[in-house]
């Protein structure tokens, strides 16, 4: 018996040596290869609408079956496809997810100097829908199993690789529908890492990291007005067209009051020790004060970003009154993109929205609309994730931004799981653009160095400690 418990120790010692000891990446080969990958990824039209993400769900799933590493696709709606693929540890610590999402937003190719899904290298940049949002880092993520597992890394947690359908449009047939029908397969979770945290990036110099720990939410909204149609020639006052622009019109000279919440106040202080003067410095130290100082809240406000991050926002985007100039529609429509801020209550805010309009004839219907999550920054990977940075950069600043926008990350964090947004690619600002714009493009140098920091941080996180 004495002799059987040595030998189990032995195996145990020896498995913990293969995991620190485990062969280190070939850095210049993996980057060859990840360039090639995503360049290729680059080439799948995703295009949402309609996503058809079964495409890169496929793609995926070869590589995959590859390297031996078994996947299931899931299909929310015909075309609407969801990947899943887990790395199998010891089971000593809960699993950590790697999530992403195929979907891309349109594109207007005639404002494209190069082909929309190219994947074109061109002057040290990877081109293509996507670059940025988000196939590079799901390219990243995709990488980093394949090379744990390459590696033969003993795991003391799984890691889960996750590619979903839809979050351009919400991920109701993405994560949303994966969270719902699946929750079995991600129920050991208890980390996750995917798109919302910005690192600002000067001339090569990273001024600070950034983790997304907490996001705004949406409340999308569509207006309809209706109406008796005529002809264009006799004026109605109450036509639908009229009645929706007035609306329109009062909304767009409504001020939602301003607001601090302690993750946007904790934003600002960790920005003020950066700003450029000493009226910037105390107006970001102490922002709840600077909100009732009009000179302060001028100079703050003067941000559009900034603004965005103390205030719920009202943006019309779509707006539909007729189609012809001289026939007075019957239906006249507007969608507006509302983002509250955390703890806001959406219900409130539709109320509140119709007291604006004050024009009970106006349907404002909720198009899309869900409570803001946040997740603590004193865990165990936040502190692995600045580890791991600090050891190649010993003076990093970390910055935890409060995202305008939203990603998937609240399907999780509904679900108890801690979620960070965290890009590993330190993109210099000038070069970070296209971001559901034109050109989308990322630097292949910061991608190649981003698989690598992506790599160390998973690494460090799951791989098994002696």
């Amino acid at each position: 018996m004495k002799k059987l418990l040595i030998i189990v120790l032995l195996l145990v010692s020896i498995s913990n040596v293969k995991s620190v000891h485990a062969q280190e990446p070939d850095w210049n080969r993996a980057g060859d290869e990840a360039v090639a990958l995503l360049s290729e990824y680059l080439r799948i039209d995703t295009t949402n609408p309609p996503g058809n993400e079964s495409r890169s769900a496929q793609f995926f799933a070869r590589l995959l079956r590859r390297e031996g590493i078994e996947s299931q696709v899931f299909e929310s709606a015909p075309g609407r496809a969801n990947l899943f693929a887990r790395l199998k540890g010891n089971g000593r610590k809960r699993a950590l997810i790697l999530l992403n999402h195929m979907d891309v937003v349109p594109a207007d190719r005639q404002f494209w100097t190069i082909d929309v899904f190219s994947g074109a290298m061109r002057d040290g940049y990877l081109y293509g829908r996507g670059a940025l949002d988000m196939k590079s880092l799901g390219a990243a993520q995709l990488m980093t199993m394949i090379l744990l597992k390459r590696a033969g890394v003993a795991l003391d947690r799984d890691v889960i690789f996750l590619a979903t359908a839809d979050e351009e449009a919400g991920g109701r047939q993405g994560a949303g529908w994966f969270v719902r029908d699946h929750p079995e397969l991600i129920s050991d979770a208890e980390f996750l890492l995917t798109e919302g945290g910005n690192n600002f990036v000067i001339d090569n110099r990273v001024i600070y990291y950034g983790i997304g720990a907490t996001e705004k939410t949406p409340c999308w909204l569509r207006l309809t007005a209706k109406g008796t149609p005529g002809h264009g020639s006799v004026p109605q006052t109450n036509s639908a067209p009229s009645r929706l622009i007035r609306a329109l019109g009062k909304l767009e000279a409504f001020q939602t009051e301003l607001k601090v919440t302690p993750a946007v106040a904790r934003y600002f202080r960790e920005l003020a020790a950066l700003q450029p003067d000493a009226e910037s410095r105390r107006a970001y130290s102490d922002i709840n004060a600077a909100i009732r100082d009009p000179k302060l809240a001028s100079l703050l406000l003067s941000l559009p970003q900034n603004a965005a991050l103390l205030r719920n926002t009202i943006q019309p985007t779509v707006v539909n009154i007729g189609s012809k100039t001289n026939v007075i529609a019957p239906i006249a429509t507007a969608e507006i993109d509302c983002r509250l801020l955390p703890g806001e209550n959406p219900a409130d805010f539709v109320a509140e929205i119709k007291r604006v309009i004050d024009d009970p004839t106006i349907q404002v219907e909720t198009i899309l609309a869900f409570g803001a999550t946040e997740s603590p920054i004193d865990t165990e990977f936040h502190q692995v994730i600045t580890d791991t940075i600090k050891a190649g950069d010993a003076s990093a600043r970390f910055v935890h931004g409060v995202l305008a926008g939203f990603t998937d990350s609240h399907f999780f964090r509904d679900r108890g799981i801690v979620c960070y947004g965290f890009s590993p690619f330190m993109i210099p600002a000038s070069d970070f653009t296209g971001v559901h714009g034109n050109d989308e493009r990322i630097p292949a140098g910061a991608y190649r160095d981003g698989i690598k920091l992506l790599y160390n941080v998973t690494r460090r996180l799951c791989a098994s400690q002696p």
